[in-house]
């Protein structure tokens, strides 16, 4: 029973550390773009956002979440790099300025005449006093959002499922369809999620656990652990692929931020549609407190040896978070996107070879991945 309450708490943990901002707006924005061939295009972002991800978490439990200790595989200066970059790109200068666009399109449905400028300027305002007691709010609002999320959701699809009908897919486009729910699954960037917040999975996983379980139990665990977290992603990035073909002539001009809550205008109607949209702007909120203080505590402890107060690192986070965002979210997705590209191949095979490393003593890494990051750049090019 203890073992079960375990696999079914940590399988949840899980669920809710890649469960993000993006997991709301590329799996409909997949549907959309599938043609009809959202089976498809549903198993390629599952690939990328789902499995990826939890091979992700993985690597870093063979490492005890040490995300230098796997980093440092590829060169000494590696975990200080490679991390800058990641998480530049997890902060600043991409999710959590995604997070404000999204929470933007949201409480457009509310405010359609809303700016963008002034709302990411009050949100960073936000942001900038509520990470000051993340500790206190973060937990807080996550104990209440996710539940309240998950059943606004579930509305949704059982409302979007039951009126709208499934468009008959096209004679061709079903590889094209495919690579983009791969593409798309780069999106969610919860690879980078697995690298940086796993430790929370794997301190969960050790503290409940008995000091007489052995290694091969708590990987059995986390393996069934894994099947409860990517089963619930899996199903919720299904449904969402679903609805996004199933409105996908309504949602032709609809820019990706305002996807869902066009869905829910549609599935809920005008009244119940808004409380659906306030806890997206929260769930964004959320995640761009969490994002914020860890980009912000990177700048300060790594890049400027503590030279810098933690205010001034978190007033510079969120001035190149606010600065970004007023790109919009197509604009930072036009930037991001290659980038990903080029550097997600790379990063999954780093995930594997770690494990081998763990397993076997794989020592050959540096050069397959730089081979793999040469051949993206090559074939991007």
């Amino acid at each position: 029973m203890k073992n079960k309450m375990i696999i079914f708490s940590t399988g949840l943990a899980m669920f809710s550390m890649f469960f993000g901002s993006g997991n709301l707006v590329f799996p409909l924005l997949v549907g959309q773009m599938s043609q009809g061939h959202y089976l498809v295009a549903g198993l390629g972002i599952v690939l990328t956002g789902v499995l990826v991800p939890f091979l992700g978490i993985l690597a870093m439990l063979f490492f005890r979440g040490k995300t230098s200790e796997l980093f440092s595989l590829i060169g000494k200066r590696a975990p200080f790099w490679l991390s800058l970059i990641c998480l530049s790109i997890m902060g600043p200068f991409g999710v959590l300025a995604r997070c404000i666009t999204v929470a933007h399109g949201a409480f457009q449905l509310i405010v359609p005449d809303s700016s963008l400028w002034l709302f990411s300027l009050i949100g960073c305002g936000s942001i900038f006093i509520l990470a000051i007691k993340k500790n206190k709010i973060v937990p807080m609002l996550g104990s209440f959002l996710t539940p309240f999320l998950l059943a606004s959701l579930a509305a949704i699809m059982i409302c979007g499922l039951y009126v709208t009908d499934l468009p008959p897919s096209t004679k061709t486009g079903s590889w094209a369809s495919f690579k983009t729910g791969v593409f798309q699954g780069y999106q969610t960037m919860d690879l980078l999620a697995a690298f940086f917040f796993s430790t929370f999975i794997i301190n969960h996983l050790q503290k409940r656990a008995t000091p007489q379980t052995d290694p091969v139990q708590i990987i059995s665990i986390f393996f069934r652990s894994s099947l409860v977290g990517a089963g619930l992603l899996s199903c919720i990035y299904g449904v969402l692929v679903a609805l996004g073909a199933m409105y996908a002539p309504l949602l032709a001009n609809v820019p990706p931020q305002e996807m869902l809550g066009f869905v829910a205008q549609q599935c809920l109607g005008s009244f119940a549609a808004p409380l659906v949209c306030i806890s997206v702007v929260l769930a964004c909120l959320t995640t761009a407190i969490v994002l914020a203080s860890l980009f912000a505590d990177f700048l300060r402890k790594e890049v400027t040896q503590e030279k810098l107060p933690h205010t001034a690192a978190l007033a510079m986070t969120l001035a190149f978070a606010f600065g970004t965002s007023t790109l919009e979210f197509s604009g930072i997705a036009r930037y991001i996107g290659p980038l990903l590209e080029i550097m997600y191949p790379a990063l999954i095979l780093l995930a594997v070879l770690g494990i081998l490393h763990k397993l076997w003593g794989w020592r050959s890494v540096k050069m397959p991945f730089a081979a793999m990051l040469a051949l993206k750049l090559i074939s991007g090019l």
